[in-house]
């Protein structure tokens, strides 16, 4: 349960998407945030960068504090609930970038609201959301930045599979590129949170979603044969709680794939424990490898996790 390659991509479009409870935008970004820790870890590579997983939400917050306060920034964010607790998997970076940005994680759908609407009257920009669910009620981890990228975009969240695609398929016929998707459980029920943007980049690419893990394999290994490469994908879960407890926990993922000139070696993998995401990390890091976007997961009651290295 699990997959790799190294450089390729694909073309076209298509897919689903949902709209619902949440904002769009055009703006930028705008300053910091607390959180992080460690409890499951990772760390760095040439262009200093390090990666914590399975972090509780205290963890979390004193590894964002020491990590901001030594220059880091944080690159990826993923939460995820694990025991009915939030846990949050990261990556940080020294870049010099030195635009403004700020991070929020724990928020409710209200609280997210709030948050978006306050910062992108601040000219900030959505620039990650990963949506998880925790004791049946959904909650939101963002990272936002001001930057010169005056591209138009849009931002929705707490989308069922089937406004997802009718926001989709509007948005994407209106010229919009999906930038980012976040799969999440709540209730038993996928809910989708996404990003996407008018932009000059004419590559061709794929969305997915609500792909189990046979489908998912098979996507990528034709999308890659095709020529195109994985730039980003979220695990979540369906079916093990609220009115689906009956229905066992199943994984499913939505990713999205590009055709690029950039022909970095890259490595995807899917479904890991954190034992089999630590031994890969390790392994991947050893080979030059760095981190370049994780995603942790809950299923049954097991925290999985998938996740992109490129050379």
């Amino acid at each position: 349960m699990s997959k790799i390659s190294a450089g390729v991509f694909i073309l076209a479009i298509s897919l689903f998407i949902p709209l619902v409870n949440t904002r769009f935008a055009s703006a930028k970004g705008s300053f910091i945030t607390p959180s992080i820790s460690n409890n499951s870890a990772i760390a760095q590579s040439s262009g200093a960068w390090v990666a914590r997983h399975g972090l509780s939400s205290a963890q979390y917050q004193a590894e964002f504090d020491k990590l901001t306060g030594q220059g880091y920034k944080l690159t990826n964010v993923s939460g995820y609930s694990l025991g009915n607790q939030d846990r949050y998997a990261a990556i940080w970076e020294k870049s010099d970038n030195q635009n403004a940005w700020v991070a929020r994680h724990g928020l409710s759908s209200a609280q997210y609201q709030a948050e978006f609407d306050k910062l992108v009257g601040q000219g900030y920009k959505l620039m990650q959301v990963s949506g998880y669910g925790v004791g049946g009620q959904d909650r939101y981890a963002a990272i936002w930045e001001k930057s010169g990228n005056q591209n138009a975009w849009v931002a929705r969240h707490g989308l069922s599979s089937a406004q997802y695609q009718a926001e989709f398929d509007k948005l994407v016929g209106q010229g919009y590129k999906l930038m980012q998707v976040s799969g999440y459980n709540v209730g038993g029920q996928d809910r989708y949170a996404a990003i996407w943007e008018k932009s000059g980049n004419q590559n061709a690419w794929v969305a997915r979603h609500g792909l189990s893990s046979a489908q998912y394999q098979a996507e990528f290994d034709k999308l890659v044969g095709q020529g195109y490469k994985l730039m980003q994908v979220s695990g979540y879960s369906v079916g093990g709680s609220g009115a689906f407890r009956r229905i066992a926990a199943r994984d499913r993922y939505a990713a999205i794939w590009e055709k690029s000139s950039n022909q970095n070696a890259w490595v995807a993998r899917h479904g890991l424990s954190s034992a089999q995401y630590q031994a890969e990390f390790d392994k991947l890091v050893g080979q030059g490898y760095k981190l370049t976007q994780v995603s942790g997961y809950n299923v049954g009651g097991q925290d999985r996790y998938a996740a992109i290295w490129s050379k």
